[in-house]
């Protein structure tokens, strides 16, 4: 699995380029932060991603589902 460094940007950056940001998100996949203040912050992500990540968690949560998972991927390597 490749994890790419999350890009951060600022807020002020992201007002004026946002449509060239959200192309980079889409076209990249990459995941921006964007900061406003050093207490605010939000991450950027394209949905297919973000519904991916929520499965995952909701399918980890389970111990039984989590453990059929650990088998599964046990089995394929």
């Amino acid at each position: 699995m490749n994890i790419t460094p999350i890009q951060q940007i600022s807020f002020s950056e992201c007002s004026t380029e946002f449509p060239k940001i959200f192309n980079r998100v889409l076209k990249n996949h990459e995941v921006i932060s964007v900061r406003k203040e050093s207490s605010q912050e939000i991450i950027m992500l394209e949905a297919k991603e973000y519904s991916s990540l929520m499965e995952t968690l909701y399918l980890l949560s389970n111990p039984i589902n989590a453990e059929r998972l650990r088998k599964s991927i046990s089995q394929h390597k």
